[in-house]
């Protein structure tokens, strides 16, 4: 699998190709909440994917997308 398909609480859709991450950051900030930092081969910060788990629906986003990675590593 190259890419994986996911949908935002703002109802974006997104297509992303795993080959092209760079890397990826999950944590909690400091109130707690979630968030997901992607950042692409390209490198421009401008142009990364940030995501904050502020509802079940970026939540379980977050949640995909370490799924997916994980497996994609294996």
């Amino acid at each position: 699998m190259s890419f994986l398909g996911i949908e935002t609480s703002d109802d974006e859709s997104l297509g992303i190709n795993l080959r092209l991450i760079n890397r990826v950051t999950i944590e909690q900030d400091e109130m707690g909440v979630m968030f997901l930092f992607a950042a692409f081969a390209d490198g421009d910060t401008n142009n990364a994917l940030t995501i904050r788990g502020t509802d079940d629906v970026n939540k379980e986003a977050i949640l995909e997308i370490e799924r997916v990675l994980n497996q994609h590593c294996e």
